[in-house]
């Protein structure tokens, strides 16, 4: 569910650039998610780009926190690096809320 409504936005948002969206693991809490998006190196939307996609994604399903964004190891509050040429993947937190505890 989450690739399948993530991963057009991305492919909108860097039609040139993007290539996948991978769901790499779960973890516990609010339930976090950790993903690699992959783009083509010399194209590669920067951390606060990417970013953005989340925080302003409109979803069904599952809520994004977007306080809980980090985009390689840099929180989306403070998201203003490059990411590197050659990495072109990113671990993104997402934050799953069921509507009926909102």
């Amino acid at each position: 569910m989450i690739k399948g409504q993530l991963e057009p936005l991305y492919q909108t948002e860097f039609p040139s650039s993007y290539r996948s969206l991978n769901v790499v693991a779960f973890s516990g809490g609010s339930v976090i998610t950790t993903m690699d998006l992959d783009f083509i190196s010399t194209l590669a939307p920067n951390n606060t780009q990417i970013a953005s996609v989340l925080i302003n994604a409109n979803v069904t399903g599952f809520d994004i926190e977007g306080s809980s964004i980090t985009v390689d190891g840099i929180s989306s509050s403070g998201v203003s690096h490059k990411i590197s040429l050659f990495t072109a993947s990113c671990l993104v937190l997402l934050s799953w809320l069921l509507s009926s505890q909102q």
